[in-house]
């Protein structure tokens, strides 16, 4: 860029009056210099819900239609990315981006497919993010422009002039925005926020997915409460945080999993308890009911709750009242139950092991989650979001999944259901080099069959022994540190997986580990 060039942009840019003004002077210096490649300035809108183009110079510019409004709840757009974490965000191809947003597939067919994206953030005097600008390009002509010092600094007067100019021009905008803020949103509103939110969280083409969508939203609205049903890893913890985030209470999202914690705590961690109440009690704690007071009480594994405590939960439900162990006064509490289990309660019922009453109580709203096996068509958008998620919290470029990659995926049993596709996509993404695509090789479908049954050995006669034991609090915990052990070794140590793996909280795994002292064991292989 030769130096009347720079000082004709730069006079350009500082005699401009408008925002938009300013924005396509310097979108055109951007594209001339990017030469085959476009450059496009988008903004919030006053309800701060969308992006919408402010300007745009190049190839981009010479669509018939214009630029598409950009979704704030697409949270896998690199436009909506770049502005909420205050970071570039650069992809090298665009096409490798599936199931991001349409608003970002519109974009797309603008800029290029093929091209490269650099989407830098833009903020305002109070270092508050404003603007994004889009460059679109070949990758290695973008690298340049990051890295010439003229464009540099040429990129931080625009970006001081447009906050300016910006601040001056919609100071009465900024004022009706700042005032819609503290308002109650409207119920439709509220609804749309919803519906976005489900359409960008919840991933799935197929009509079965499109189903379950709806019901959620439905079930935002309600106050019932809700049990979710469905075969192991097919995302009832996912699908109870979505219902939550999705309705109107202002409270937490607050789960437990009645499978993961000990019989003798699960009281406990409920309903608190006051200094003194047991044996190690120094200190009183609040329970997770409390916790849930204005938000959502989600119990996963409910098939698995004690008997004795199902009563004093249905106690709860009715009366919305609780009394922390050791305590001598009750204390209210306003929540909404999600409960999920994988377990068949009518079965259990039949059995003596879970009250009929509870039951009714619980399903008061039912959605059952399909497995994969019932849903193929959703494996190719579950699989490029999960590589989309990837690359964003691990900053790196893979670049989707190859044809047959895809194909395999589609046509392999994937018993473990979401949760497993997951664990086999994130596991080839991490061998899979910077700017390609997972191939089939590296997807180690091992994990998808299950495992021979092993020959007897010492474990099987430890099991045996655990089957003719005469103390049955030691003989579960005994159990638990094998299952916990094995799980680490087949995860070479990592807690995080083995914690996924389990469905238990990485917090709860710590603990037990501490308390059996694994910590000091070797579990990679």
């Amino acid at each position: 860029m030769d130096a009347l060039t720079v000082a004709d942009t730069a006079r350009s840019m500082a005699i401009a009056t408008r925002p938009d003004a300013l924005a396509s002077t310097f979108a055109a210096a951007c594209a001339a210099w990017l030469g085959a490649g476009s450059a496009c300035l988008y903004v919030r809108n006053a309800t701060g819900d969308k992006l919408v183009a402010l300007a745009v110079a190049g190839a981009a510019n010479a669509a018939d239609d214009p630029l598409p409004d950009i979704s704030m709840d697409a949270l896998d757009d690199p436009l909506v990315y770049a502005l909420t974490s205050g970071k570039p965000c650069q992809v090298e191809q665009m096409s490798a981006l599936v199931g991001v947003g349409v608003g970002f597939e519109r974009l797309r067919d603008h800029l290029g497919a093929q091209h490269a994206l650099l989407a830098i953030p833009m903020l305002d005097a109070r270092r508050l993010p404003l603007a994004v600008l889009a460059l679109a390009g070949q990758a290695a002509t973008l690298s340049r422009w990051r890295a010439d010092p003229v464009w540099r600094a040429l990129q931080v007067a625009h970006e001081s002039l447009f906050a300016g100019l910006h601040a001056r021009s919609h100071a009465a905008d900024d004022a009706r925005y700042h005032r819609s803020l503290r308002q109650t949103p409207t119920a439709d509103a509220g609804r749309q926020r919803a519906s976005r939110l489900l359409a960008a969280e919840f991933i799935g083409v197929s009509a079965a997915a499109r189903t379950i969508r709806e019901d959620m939203l439905r079930f935002a609205d309600s106050t019932l409460a809700v049990l979710l049903t469905g075969e192991t890893g097919t995302g009832k913890d996912h699908a109870a945080w979505l219902i939550h985030q999705a309705s109107p209470r202002n409270g937490k999202f607050v789960p437990l999993n009645c499978a993961a914690i000990p019989q003798e705590l699960i009281e406990a961690e409920l309903f608190g308890n006051v200094r003194g109440a047991f044996t190690g009690a120094v200190q009183a704690r609040t329970g997770l009911v409390a916790e849930a007071d204005g938000g959502t009480l989600f119990l996963d594994e409910i098939g698995d709750m004690p008997m004795a405590l199902q009563g004093t939960l249905l106690r709860l439900l009715n009366e919305k009242k609780y009394r922390p162990l050791g305590a001598t006064r009750e204390h209210g509490s306003d929540f909404r139950l999600i409960c999920a289990t994988h377990r068949p309660l009518p079965q259990l019922i039949r059995d003596g092991r879970f009250r009929e009453d509870l039951y009714f109580r619980i399903r008061q709203l039912t959605l059952a989650l399909p497995p994969l096996r019932e849903r193929p068509a959703d494996i190719p958008a579950l699989s490029y979001h999960t590589v989309l998620q990837h690359n964003r919290e691990r900053q790196t470029r893979v670049a989707g999944l190859a044809p047959d990659a895809l194909a395999l995926l589609v046509a392999h049993a994937l018993p473990g259901n979401v949760r497993q596709l997951r664990s086999l996509v994130l596991v080839a993404a991490e061998r899979t080099p910077q700017g390609q695509p997972i191939r089939a090789d590296l997807l180690d479908l091992s994990q998808a069959d299950m495992p021979p049954l092993p020959q007897r050995s010492a474990g099987a006669d430890l099991l045996h022994g655990l089957l003719h034991t005469d103390n049955l609090p030691q003989a579960l915990d005994t159990f638990q540190s094998l299952v916990i052990r094995a799980r680490l070794r087949q995860v070479n140590g990592s807690r995080s997986r083995a914690a996924q793996s389990l469905g238990i909280p990485k917090r709860t795994l710590a603990r037990r580990c501490q308390a059996w002292n694994l910590d000091r064991e070797d579990h990679t292989t």
